[in-house]
């Protein structure tokens, strides 16, 4: 009976202890937490060379190397929440079969990558806490990153990763061989804006087979966008599918390269991972594929895509716009006219342009409607060109609005007459409802073709403007006066344009006015501060424009003056801050409110030997010949004028 009871009552003990030994396990053993919603699905990641096909949902996360695990502790970062709920964080895994605890140090790329850091599986010693902090602390900076590719994708549009159209060349690091630059190696990423179809999410890849590189090939790839992320280094990756491809090793690509290159060719590194992973790939210069890409036309990429049948030019431009051009519509641009197409090539920077091809349509009197493409672009537009008749080294022109041609036009048979009619309509011309005032561009010839000026003759001038926009002596070398030697007791302003070279304008602003016993100037080593080119000349708006080259001017080679004759021997310029004038400037402005930066007084003051008449024309009509002949006397004609100087002839001839 006694020992009945002793039996009993050791049993009621090692219950009791049982019971707090468990007690004790489970207040050391972290709580049970869902996984966050935004790392749920099924990935797939190289781990070390092991494929892994990873499934996490809301209770488990499981594995090839994890059979079965649930989560015990989440940590995430504030500092990384974004409007989309786009999350890093931590995670504290615990392996149900092993029965040890894993870190996850999860970093949300986009929809479809997840890059993670995770610890070894350690196992609870007794009587030890574990914690997130406790497991987490072996990862650090310098800790190994994998990247998993979810294979279940989600949609997302390719214009954060490709837009447009490229050529590229590259090379591989396997096999041998070298850079393969083969003319049918492009990217062709055109999205159309707005559409909900495929375009928006896949892109087409060609690479070209070069003869001497045996590792290029013929092959046509199309991936399927995954979403581009920048790591806090400034390396831009991008993840990509492989549509063609069924095994997942080949499948996902990673790519990467940098906004920070620098190449006065606009051209661009890439580097592309060979298999599902994004670790090889160290900068855009060292991975498996090296690439070198260039914004390309397209027209030149040698493939069917749509618009380049658009682009093929049918009509010409006049045979006398041919050339290399500046033109005032654009800061810092280069044209080049053939007789098809109009090139433009615009500086955005010290490193990057813009480069736009106009190509001729159809053409009616003055007005041409040409496709617009920018280089690198899908886009095809309509624009229309009304161009002046070319005079002297100008082209004066206008553009219209651009226009797109829909789907539903094109099956239209005169879709070109229609469009003609749309964008070459006098009203497409005015950008602004609220200035519908005419407004001309001009191209200047570059380097011009001088011409005549239209001021001729000697004349002293008065500067008006600021200081730092003044004319002053420049002396070319190092001597403050190059006139030693010479006793001169008069300086002057100069401003002149004589017999001896009519296309030029001499600018001086400290002139010799001495002159010797005969009426010649003692000044003979005198060199003008500035030689003003005359490019053209014309009138608009009632006001006369001329177009002055200058090599040496250092804010631009190209000014544009306004000009008016007051009388017969004062006349009035104002310069212009650049190559175009303002429509507010006239030939009395002074400031840049107008558009000018300096205003010149001229008073005409030829002397005996000068041999520097006057001449003046307002540019009424700047399509005249060059060579006149100017009478200054009230004859109507040369034959009365020869025969008012009939007796003077008769009389010199006598004396002979």
């Amino acid at each position: 009976m006694n020992a009945n009871m002793d039996t009993k009552r050791r049993f009621e003990l090692l219950s009791v202890l049982f019971a707090s030994i468990l007690a004790i396990a489970d207040s050391q053993a972290p709580a049970l937490t869902p996984f966050p919603a935004q790392f749920w699905g099924d990935w797939y990641s190289i781990d070390q060379g092991v494929e892994l096909h990873t499934f996490i949902n809301k209770d488990q996360l499981k594995n090839e190397k994890i059979a079965d695990s649930e989560c015990v502790g989440v940590k995430i970062f504030n500092d990384t929440i974004d409007a989309q709920g786009n999350f890093d964080g931590r995670i504290l895994v615990h392996n149900k079969v092993t029965q040890c605890y894993q870190c996850f140090e999860m970093y949300h790329r986009t929809v479809n990558i997840l890059q993670y850091k995770q610890t070894t599986c350690i196992t609870q010693r007794p009587g030890t806490s574990i914690s997130l902090d406790s497991i987490c602390i072996s990862i650090t900076l310098n800790s190994d990153i994998l990247t998993m590719f979810r294979v279940t994708l989600q949609t997302v549009n390719c214009k954060t990763t490709w837009e447009g159209t490229f050529h590229f060349t590259y090379e591989v690091d396997f096999g041998g061989g070298g850079i393969c630059n083969s003319p049918g190696s492009s990217v062709v990423a055109c999205q159309e804006p707005g559409s909900v179809y495929v375009d928006n999410q896949v892109f087409n890849m060609y690479f070209g087979k070069c003869v001497d590189v045996t590792t290029s090939v013929n092959l046509k790839i199309r991936f399927q966008c995954m979403g581009t992320w920048t790591d806090p280094n400034g390396n831009i990756f991008s993840g990509l599918t492989d549509i063609g491809r069924d095994q997942y090793r080949e499948r996902f690509r990673c790519m990467l390269t940098r906004n920070d290159q620098q190449y006065a060719d606009n051209s661009r590194y890439y580097a592309l991972s060979r298999w599902a992973e994004c670790s090889t790939l160290k900068s855009p210069y060292d991975g498996p594929y090296r690439l070198r890409m260039w914004p390309a036309y397209i027209g030149s990429l040698g493939v069917a895509v749509y618009g380049t049948q658009l682009v093929t030019p049918s009509c010409n431009f006049p045979r006398n716009f041919t050339g290399t051009w500046f033109t005032t519509a654009e800061f810092d641009s280069d044209v080049i006219i053939n007789a098809t197409h109009i090139y433009f090539k615009t500086k955005l920077d010290m490193y990057t342009f813009r480069e736009s091809v106009f190509a001729c349509q159809q053409n009616r009197d003055s007005r041409y409607l040409v496709t617009a493409v920018t280089i690198g672009r899908c886009e095809v537009d309509y624009v229309c060109f009304d161009f002046m008749p070319r005079h002297h080294s100008i082209i004066r022109w206008r553009m219209s609005k651009p226009y797109r041609l829909s789907s539903w036009e094109m099956s239209i048979p005169n879709y070109m007459e229609r469009k003609f009619r749309q964008a070459c309509t006098w009203s497409s011309f005015t950008l602004n409802r609220d200035d519908t005032n005419w407004k001309y561009y001009t191209f200047i010839l570059n380097p011009p073709a001088p011409v005549p000026c239209p001021i001729g003759g000697r004349y002293n001038f008065t500067q008006i403007g600021l200081p730092e926009e003044k004319y002053v002596t420049r002396v070319r070398g190092i001597t403050e006066r190059p006139r030693h030697m010479i006793d001169c007791h008069q300086y002057v302003s100069e401003f002149k344009s004589c017999d001896d070279n009519p296309k030029k304008i001499l600018v001086d602003a400290e002139y010799c006015a001495t002159l010797d016993h005969t009426g010649k100037p003692i000044g003979e080593y005198e060199i003008a501060d500035r030689e003003l080119n005359c490019v053209g000349y014309w009138l608009e708006d009632m006001k006369s424009y001329m177009i002055t080259y200058d090599m040496e001017d250092a804010v631009s080679a190209f000014r544009c003056w306004v000009y008016e004759r007051r009388d017969w021997r004062d006349m009035y310029l104002s310069r212009a801050i650049r190559a175009a004038c303002n429509p507010l400037q006239t030939a009395y402005s002074k400031d840049a409110s107008e558009g000018a930066s300096l205003a010149l007084v001229l008073k005409e003051s030829e002397r005996l030997w000068d041999s520097c008449p006057q001449r003046y024309d307002t540019g009424a009509n700047p399509y005249l010949k060059e060579m006149l002949i100017y009478v200054l006397d009230d004859a109507v004609s040369l034959s009365s004028c020869a025969w008012k100087l009939a007796p003077l002839l008769y009389f010199l001839l006598r004396l002979i």
